[in-house]
């Protein structure tokens, strides 16, 4: 019997990633011998590596054979360091019981997702976002409400739109769960203040909301205000941190992320209940991986000088892609206060594109510049592209895009 087309899902219909969306053309491109000036993915590990002193505790879990399963909630050691890690950085007290190990954040969106949402309920995003939130809220049959962040004043909140946009959704008779924050955001580079954060736990209070805080880019701060981690503010506040060594310690590959639910209410203990069934279906994260995450929490000195040395390249980079995006007419950028990433603005009625896709496309096809769409942000006429390059090719990125623009 032939395998019918018809077999997948209706959910299949959201899986997408537009990050990865011109990985064939750019097979194509290099299978003719063709460079690729690439700023579309936002891998560290190519440009600054991984932490020596964790690669070095990943490869000591290695030799001792600690490679078996272990408690799919997580190691409990590493589990500990974390704890610590809020302590000290945060002055936030939890205990290790409400911290679980995920095989990074794409999977800690993945079941927290999965445990909320149905027909009929929807999800609070901030637009742009990260192209991985709108599509798993749709895999698992939910709606996304999108509040717009403020491009002229910095990728800013809006209070004022945000309750705006839950009324009206709450009026169509949405049965709204939560709320997901991206602090430092991915794709902007902007950064939440501590107001703007107490405006949302304000909203999200009034409304019954559960606030879930994507943190990856904690410690990537590009200049001196102090970054804010949702737990300081949300206290009493039904609220959840995500964070993992992906970006701070550069160390994607590990795929080691963690959740954090600190809140005591009725539908926090069922949630914990839920996500540790979850995490006990696909066994656990990886053990060796983990056993280097409690190097890479617990030696903060080491972390602080790997930390000094990658937010410096990263703020040269960022600083210079800035400045050279803006001197494109037609152009606009948004400085980025952390992370490492820009979000430049395309006029599109000075160029022959009717969308950023297009744009994109022939970037690639034409110049050799790989970067990602706004609109798989969620938002047209944008361009993401990240600094973690080197000037020399940021500076062809540059170059090709302001080729398009004048073409």
């Amino acid at each position: 019997m032939p395998f019918k087309s018809d077999t997948l899902s209706q959910r299949m219909e959201h899986a997408c990633y537009p990050i990865r969306e011109l990985f064939p053309l750019s097979e194509e491109i290099r299978k003719t011998g063709a460079e690729i000036y690439n700023a579309s993915i936002g891998d560290p590990v190519p440009y600054l590596g991984t932490a020596s002193y964790v690669v070095k505790a990943y490869r000591k879990a290695l030799k001792e054979g600690k490679t078996s399963y272990c408690r799919p909630p997580g190691d409990f050691g590493f589990l500990d360091e974390i704890a610590k890690r809020y302590k000290r950085l945060y002055n936030l007290d939890i205990d290790s019981s409400k911290i679980f190990v995920t095989q990074g954040l794409s999977e800690a969106v993945a079941f927290l997702v999965e445990s909320l949402m149905d027909k009929g309920r929807g999800a609070v995003l901030f637009n742009p976002y990260y192209p991985v939130y709108a599509p798993t809220v749709g895999l698992f049959g939910g709606t996304v409400v999108l509040s717009e962040l403020d491009e002229g004043h910095g990728w800013a909140p809006s209070k004022e739109n945000l309750e705006e946009k839950i009324k009206n959704a709450k009026s169509a008779g949405m049965d709204l769960k939560f709320m997901l924050v991206n602090n430092p955001n991915n794709p902007t580079g902007s950064m939440f203040s501590r107001k703007y954060l107490e405006d949302v736990v304000e909203v999200a209070k009034n409304n019954d909301l559960l606030i879930i805080s994507d943190e990856i880019y904690d410690e990537i701060i590009l200049v001196k205000e102090k970054m804010t981690c949702i737990g300081e503010v949300a206290k009493g506040v039904p609220h959840i941190i995500m964070n993992g060594l992906s970006k701070n310690w550069g160390g994607t590959g590990f795929r080691i992320g963690w959740v954090i639910m600190p809140e005591d209410d009725e539908g926090s203990k069922k949630l914990r209940e839920g996500f540790t069934n979850l995490l006990s279906m696909r066994l656990c994260a990886s053990t060796p991986a983990q056993l280097a995450g409690v190097e890479a929490l617990s030696n903060a000195k080491a972390h602080r000088r790997y930390l000094k040395y990658i937010v410096k390249n990263i703020k040269e980079r960022a600083e210079f892609m800035h400045k050279r995006l803006n001197e494109i007419n037609g152009v606009s950028c948004q400085k980025a206060k952390g992370a490492f990433y820009l979000f430049p603005k395309i006029d599109l009625s000075k160029t022959k594109f009717k969308n950023d896709k297009e744009f994109c496309t022939e970037l690639l096809r034409k110049e050799h510049v790989w970067v990602t769409r706004g609109s798989g942000f969620g938002l047209d006429s944008h361009l993401r592209t990240t600094v973690l390059p080197p000037v020399d090719i940021l500076e062809k990125v540059a170059q090709g895009i302001e080729n398009l623009v004048r073409c």
